[in-house]
């Protein structure tokens, strides 16, 4: 159990953020659940595809080109492309989707459904290498950096989906769901480009990574609410 609430605490704490920002117009919190769910399940069919793809570049002798392969392609790639099909086929075109910053709330939850799931596995996995205090470092370590990297990510990807749901240009809509998706890719990419590369400074460009993240989902969140159908304040 303790397992289970190490993993979940910083989860539960942004959903609340997400959910207590959105107070315009709140979201069904069925459905709401229905995509951290999707989060989750999405995570076995990813560690399978990651898992085929790193066996496959095991044989790239470079460091460096196997570390890009492994951020930009097996972690960014994959997992961001992965919540990108949730959305778009339980979200997109549902009813409930009605104002920019729903895109947004929406992403944030498929995304922690995965980090869930992720924060499981290593929690877990550190229990067994290093017991309580080795699941509850990493249980601290990722709630510091990996779960919210998850969430910025997904802002930023929400962000560009609300503009796109919400333009009146079949090209413009197209338009910003891939950049959409391509910044959620390379950010996601450099984030554990920069963790992989095991050097101090790596670290120190992950952690102004993951900072500039915040800032522009901050940014992001505030300009959708402000946009909002349902703000009524002049």
């Amino acid at each position: 159990m303790i397992f289970l609430e190490i993993s979940l605490a910083p989860v539960i704490a942004i959903i609340i953020y997400f959910y207590w920002r959105d107070k315009y117009e709140k979201e069904p919190l069925k459905l709401l659940a229905k995509a951290f769910m999707w989060g989750v399940f999405v995570t076995i069919p990813v560690i399978l595809v990651e898992s085929f793809i790193c066996l496959s570049i095991k044989c790239v002798s470079s460091f460096f080109a196997s570390i890009f392969l492994k951020s930009f392609l097996v972690a960014g790639f994959t997992e961001e492309f992965a919540k990108f099909i949730v959305f778009v086929l339980l979200i997109y075109k549902n009813k409930e989707f009605n104002e920019p910053y729903d895109a947004i709330i929406y992403m944030v939850m498929i995304s922690l459904g995965f980090a869930s799931f992720e924060n499981f596995s290593y929690v877990f996995g550190a229990y067994v290498k290093g017991g309580f205090f080795g699941s509850l470092t990493i249980g601290f370590v990722r709630a510091i950096f990996s779960v919210p990297a998850h969430t910025f990510f997904a802002v930023i990807m929400g962000y560009f989906f609300g503009l796109a749901r919400f333009c009146n240009s079949k090209k413009l809509e197209t338009g910003y769901i891939y950049i959409g998706l391509f910044f959620a890719i390379i950010m996601h990419g450099f984030f554990d480009f920069f963790i992989f590369t095991k050097a101090p400074i790596g670290l120190v460009c992950m952690a102004l990574t993951l900072l500039a993240c915040g800032l522009v989902a901050l940014r992001a969140v505030k300009m959708h609410l402000s946009s909002s159908p349902f703000n009524h304040k002049e």
